[in-house]
């Protein structure tokens, strides 16, 4: 029984990264797609990289400009 405990433990921590880049408003589109698929390859130091690259309030849109 411990060891399932454990394994659940190990899979939970593996899969937390991706529900959070998932879920987060910091990126959009194949950007999201390129740290989803880094997260899965390196995980955690992904998710790290992730927070310390992106702007913490993402993307701002352009406003046009009227003349």
């Amino acid at each position: 029984m411990g060891e399932v405990a454990f394994l659940i433990l190990l899979l939970s921590a593996y899969i937390l990264p991706v529900v959070i880049v998932l879920n987060s408003k910091r990126t959009q589109g194949h950007e999201k797609n390129g740290w989803l698929i880094g997260i899965i390859f390196f995980s955690w130091l992904a998710l790290v990289m992730y927070f310390a690259i992106i702007p913490k309030h993402g993307h701002k849109k352009k406003k046009n400009k009227k003349k």
